[in-house]
């Protein structure tokens, strides 16, 4: 069973995703991206934030039709955006036309500076109305961990949690985080479905802890899927 299976999305009705969160955001994109390549769709790679290139995808910063049919009439997949940092790109074009374009595109909707668990912030995150599916990410190994170490904005999140920085983050903590809208829910509209996918259970410890925050979730409504990547897939350069 494939990601999409586990998370319970369809390519054909979920066809524009955004991923937000933190723990694994761009591995999960990356290995989405995969498995709809290898089921014979083209896709196409952006953010409206600020994500490191893939250096095994095409580049262009293209965003007409024409142009992106093209491109992935030769690659299959494509990234769509601009280089405005020396190390990072920023999206640009149209998701419309992204889904014009392509079969499915992928959009990650915010940053984490590599924490594995956030609040977002007032203008975060940044979901294209296009979106059909949004998925939530976090990792497990912000559990037991001090705020103010493990979380990006960890302000905002002793905020949410009515906690101090210096406390730990529990289980309880993480799927009020998900499943709020002021959380991972953060501006998801009722027409798009939500996941949450909670990454690092990469011990049986941590699957087991996993698995009793996504019953929390799933309790709610909320199809989780609870598992981890390979040290290989991290980053999801492997897959390209």
């Amino acid at each position: 069973m494939g990601l999409w299976d586990k998370l319970h999305l369809d390519m054909d009705r979920d066809r524009v995703v955004t991923l937000t969160g933190g723990g694994g955001k761009t591995t999960t994109m990356y290995a989405m991206a995969r498995e709809a390549v290898d089921r014979g769709r083209t896709v196409i790679v952006t953010t409206t934030t600020h994500i490191m290139p893939h250096p095994g995808i095409c580049l262009t910063g293209d965003g007409r039709e024409e142009a992106l049919r093209a491109a992935l009439a030769a690659h299959g997949i494509v990234t769509l955006g601009v280089m405005d940092r020396s190390d990072k790109m920023s999206g640009t074009g149209s998701i419309a036309v992204c889904a014009s374009a392509a079969d499915v595109v992928l959009v990650e909707g915010d940053g984490a500076r590599i924490k594995p668990l956030k609040v977002p912030a007032d203008h975060e995150p940044v979901i294209p109305r296009e979106s059909r599916a949004v998925v939530a990410v976090a990792g497990l190994d912000a559990l037991d961990k001090p705020i103010r170490a493990t979380c990006h904005r960890p302000e905002r999140v002793a905020v949410f949690l009515k906690k101090g920085l210096d406390e730990p983050v529990t289980e309880a903590d993480m799927a009020a985080i998900l499943s709020s809208p002021a959380g991972g829910r953060k501006d998801v509209e009722p027409y798009m479905s939500f996941r949450c996918l909670l990454n690092k259970a990469d011990t049986p410890r941590l699957q087991e802890r996993g698995e009793r925050i996504a019953g929390e979730l799933i309790e709610k409504g909320i199809p989780t899927w609870v598992g981890h990547y390979s040290e290989k897939e991290r980053g999801g350069r492997c897959w390209f």
